[in-house]
């Protein structure tokens, strides 16, 4: 049995003294804790081969640059290859979030973005420049991360060997919730894990995850200071 939101609850409960984390309505705050923590690690900029998945149902038309893809498990885009005859080509620029401009110039595609996505049903993709002529496209992609609902959730499907990755950040959630200053000791060991098993990312891809994350850890400290000074104010 794979991991569940459960398993990881059971392991934190030991280290915040068993202080309730879902006794709230619909199981809260474990269940949004964790589907925001699947959300972190299956998204961009990160790619795994566990949540890959291909589609090759897409053939373009001469002269149409716009094109609706039904994928009810669509996260975002990682490459597009384009098929002519015996000839696979490889189109260099894939762009999830910026939208390319309506075009009439036809050639080879060398650019394409989702342009609208409708999560759970389908995708709208826009070459550049328009094809020229029919293309077998092969989408690769990663898949949604899908979000928990119940205590038995399991890990949007994570392998149970990335179980430090969540764990750790899980904990730390946990340790936030009560403003205990361990959540940072916790938030950077499951972020290093993270970062670790990754592959492909840039400097800069990595530098402005930290900074996220950093950026995080030092406004819980500031409102850590800041209860402390009040304590210390009132002679608490």
């Amino acid at each position: 049995m794979p991991n569940t939101l459960q398993t990881t609850m059971n392991w934190a409960l030991a280290y915040i003294e068993g202080s309730p984390l879902n006794n709230f309505t619909a199981n809260e705050p474990a269940v949004s804790v964790g589907s925001m923590i699947c959300s972190t690690i299956l998204n961009a900029p990160f790619t795994w081969g566990f949540n890959r998945a291909e589609n090759a149902g897409l053939a373009t038309v001469a002269g149409t640059q716009d094109y609706t893809v039904t994928l009810s498990d669509f996260g975002f885009l990682e490459k597009v290859s384009l098929g002519a005859g015996s000839q696979i080509f490889e189109v260099k620029d894939v762009y999830n979030t910026v939208a390319l401009g309506i075009s009439s110039q036809q050639q080879r595609p060398n650019a394409v973005s989702v342009i609208a996505n409708t999560a759970g049903t389908s995708i709208k993709l826009r070459f550049m420049g328009v094809p020229d002529a029919v293309y077998t496209a092969t989408l690769t992609y990663q898949k949604l991360a899908v979000q928990m609902t119940a205590t038995s959730s399991t890990w949007s499907g994570i392998p149970d060997q990335y179980s430090d990755i969540y764990n750790n950040l899980f904990l730390a959630e946990a340790f936030a919730i009560s403003d205990d200053a361990r959540a940072q000791i916790y938030r950077s060991r499951g972020v290093a894990a993270l970062l670790a098993k990754s592959e492909g990312l840039t400097q800069m891809q990595i530098n402005a995850f930290l900074a996220q994350w950093q950026a995080r850890d030092a406004q819980a400290l500031g409102a850590q200071l800041r209860t402390q000074q009040g304590n210390q104010a009132r002679g608490l």
